[in-house]
């Protein structure tokens, strides 16, 4: 287990992971920033507030090319090692 987990991945844009108290199946926060390079055309932001089997409470919004997302107690947290092996060096 890790106390703290960290990387960042750029495809169409640029993300920011963090997680805390980490393992393969569990995360006491799954943090997530997100910037795009296209935006989308939506007037108002998408906000959602989740509870459900994966994990204790959940969040995110997004407006035009800004993501921010957090889970906490994670049962299924993202898989950080995938983002590092496919990594464009």
């Amino acid at each position: 287990m890790k106390l703290f987990d960290y990387e960042t991945y750029e495809d169409y844009g640029k993300e920011w992971f963090l997680q805390v108290l980490t393992s393969r199946r569990f995360a006491l926060l799954d943090l997530t920033v997100q910037w795009d390079d296209y935006s989308g055309d939506e007037l108002f932001p998408a906000i959602s507030l989740s509870m459900g089997s994966h994990h204790l409470f959940g969040f995110f919004i997004i407006y035009k090319r800004f993501q921010f997302a957090f889970s906490i107690i994670d049962t299924k947290p993202r898989e950080l090692d995938w983002y590092r092996s496919n990594r464009d060096d």
